[in-house]
């Protein structure tokens, strides 16, 4: 006798029907069979997600890069959990910090990546796309899965809960303790989530509780000779390191009435803080010779926020109105430290972040034609005072900013379809809690594409143009950032996924990018002078090769991953990932070498309910860059061998 696994139906919540756009979506089953070392890293493996790892711990953000944009620490693509905005306002570090070790892969009901800005249920941030995720607000199972790496690394995640007719229960727990490939790359992190629901008042209540810490230790930044000699294992300071926690509260009420009208409500609190010590390359500020020096910043928030959302089903159309709100209180503090204790105070910032939207969609469908019309109106206020001299004033601003949103898409014929968008976004820049006058970035989106969706195969092309002005490019390596006024990022994605004989499932995917900035730098540091940008007036700019490039971003990437059965019970994995040259930021006349990174692996069935999973990452042991800045790197992890064994259905 075989058992069968369960069937989950679940009803598609009215908002995150996608626009006609380039969009993704994930299968949930995936985040929690594949071995990805963090959540950056299942976006990329799952996703094909570009990503810069920057390799100082799990609390110190990774960029994820997305339409042409660099996204440092992640911060141009809003990453939102149950409604629940993962971006943090009001940061002293950058503008937008978004920590995705918050999202536990075992709890992930679905995900799916939206690139672009063409949305208008979602504003500040989602400038290069948004990644939406929502967790299990029930299960009907006891799962777990153990693992381990050939570093000594070791980590676990375990769900249970239950489901019934008018309510249900989600409770998930991971924990990872990693020695790390590099010595001083030690951390240990926990996230725990409690969801669930309830019919009640002639709908649905749903809400829940996460959690989330961790704490690290730096191996610090790898010069370019001591890359090239492969001397990864370079002294550290054993106080480089941090520290991060995270409590968020939700909820959510949704009722369907008989005259095809729904209501959505969704409110979230969210509590935070973190502090991180880590030596940045002195001659990236001083110039060579310049004594390395701690940096050590502190950062501590309560945040709360919701959202109101009615929508109608018409003979005209389907019609959605809603409001949305968010405050932040933060406290922020840089200074110059030693041993974790502060030398020189450099920044001491109490800020204040309040955002109101309003936007509406309209959608219809007209025969072959679909039109996805929608606007958005953002009012965005700023302030921040500085602690460090008595006599310091409030600073403030206040920014409306205005979104139409447009798409279309148009049936060919059988399972063709043409698609277009065209909208405009923002995001708060990068040094605005120190700076409130200045001007958020604008971008004006732009896609035209051909999908196929069938039942053996499903492929999308798509052309993109993204126009950007008040733009500012930040160093992640040296903390320093610079007005480069306007950008323009253009380019293609693809997505191919092929149902092939056998049971082999086949994706194929990748980008071009073409991303240069189009306007002079403004307030410049040494190492971006007004004169690297190409100008044929200039001496320079014959000397300067490409200097206009937007840097940190990959000219281009491409993904396979391939699941094929050997025999029952038994299938074999392979990925495949190419990333081509880049320009590093502080650093406008190198390019750094493409480099592509092949991963094996199978998963055996031990029995019902059981799998061992085996995979070897880097197989061929490629020496490559994950990010590179201002002459200092980030390595990438060498070969290594990850196991994993889970229980789908544990009987307790």
């Amino acid at each position: 006798r075989y058992r069968l696994p369960a069937l989950q139906v679940t009803v598609e919540r009215e908002r995150s029907a996608p626009p006609p756009v380039g969009a993704l979506t994930i299968d949930p089953v995936a985040f929690r069979q594949v071995q990805s070392p963090d959540a950056y890293a299942l976006f990329r493996d799952l996703g094909g997600l570009e990503l810069h790892d920057q390799g100082q711990g799990p609390g110190y953000a990774s960029n994820v890069s997305m339409r042409g944009f660099t996204s440092d620490h992640s911060s141009d693509v809003l990453l939102v959990i149950d409604g629940v905005p993962v971006n943090l306002p009001a940061h002293g570090h950058v503008e937008g910090y978004a920590d995705w070790n918050v999202l536990m892969g075992q709890s992930v009901s679905s995900a799916r990546v939206l690139h672009g800005n063409a949305s208008p249920l979602y504003g500040d941030f989602a400038l290069a796309g948004t990644v939406e995720v929502f967790t299990r607000a029930d299960t009907d199972r006891t799962e777990a899965r153990v693992g381990g790496t050939s570093f000594g690394d070791a980590r676990g995640a375990m769900s249970t809960g239950f489901r019934r007719e008018s309510s249900g229960l989600f409770v998930g727990a991971e924990g990872r303790r990693d020695e790390g490939w590099r010595q001083g790359a030690g951390f240990w992190l926990a996230n725990g989530l409690v969801r669930g629901w309830r019919e009640a008042l002639g709908g649905r209540i749903e809400g829940g509780l996460s959690l989330y810490a961790t704490e690290w230790d730096s191996p610090g930044f790898v010069s370019i000779p001591q890359f090239n000699q492969s001397a990864f294992q370079i002294p550290f300071d054993a106080t480089d390191g941090g520290r991060s926690r995270r409590a968020v509260a939700h909820g959510r009420f949704a009722r369907a009435f008989a005259n095809g009208t729904t209501l959505q409500t969704t409110g979230w609190f969210m509590a935070s803080d973190y502090s991180l010590f880590l030596h940045i390359p002195g001659h990236a500020h001083g110039g060579p010779g310049t004594p390395v020096q701690q940096s050590g910043e502190w950062d501590e928030r309560t945040g709360v926020g919701g959202r109101v959302e009615v929508g109608r089903v018409t003979g005209g159309g389907d019609l959605v109105l809603g409001v949305s709100a968010r405050t932040d209180d933060a406290a922020y503090q840089h200074a110059q430290t030693l041993d974790r204790g502060v030398v020189s105070p450099e920044l001491d910032l109490d800020a204040e972040y309040a955002s109101q939207a309003a936007y509406l969609r309209w959608r219809r469908n007209a025969g072959r034609l679909a039109v996805d019309l929608g606007a958005r109106v953002d009012r965005v206020e700023h302030a921040s005072r500085s602690l460090l001299r008595a006599d310091a004033e409030r600073q403030s601003s206040v920014n409306t900013i205005v979104q139409p949103k447009v798409g279309l898409a148009w049936r060919a014929s059988g399972d063709w379809s043409l698609i277009g968008t065209s909208a405009r976004g923002f995001r708060s820049p990068v040094g605005i809690i120190g700076d409130p006058s200045r001007e958020p970035y604008i971008a004006w989106s732009h896609e035209v594409g051909v999908r196929r969706e069938g039942r053996l195969w499903n492929a999308k092309l798509t052309a993109f143009r993204v126009d950007v002005s008040n733009e500012r490019v930040f160093d992640p390596i040296t903390q320093r950032s610079t007005g480069a006024g306007e950008s323009t990022r253009q380019g293609f994605d693809g997505e191919l996924h092929l149902s092939l004989p056998r049971g082999i499932e086949l994706d194929l995917g990748g980008n071009w990018n073409h991303a240069r900035l189009s306007g002079a730098y403004v307030d410049a540091h040494d190492d971006h002078p007004h004169e690297t940008f190409e100008d044929p007036t200039t001496e320079r700019a014959t000397q300067v090769e490409g200097a206009n490039r937007v840097p940190g971003l990959a000219d281009y990437r491409a993904h396979a991953a391939l699941v094929a059965p050997i025999r029952e019970g038994l299938d074999g994995t392979m990925r495949l990932r190419v990333v081509g040259p880049h320009t590093p930021i502080g650093e406008p006349e190198v390019r750094t070498q493409p480099f592509s990174i092949l991963d094996l692996g199978g998963s055996l069935s031990l029995g019902e309910g059981r799998a061992l999973d085996v995979e070897v990452t880097n197989v061929l042991g490629v020496r490559f860059v994950e990010l590179r800045s201002s002459g200092f790197v980030t390595p990438g992890i060498p070969r290594a061998l990850r196991v994993q064994m889970r229980w789908s259905d544990l009987p307790f």
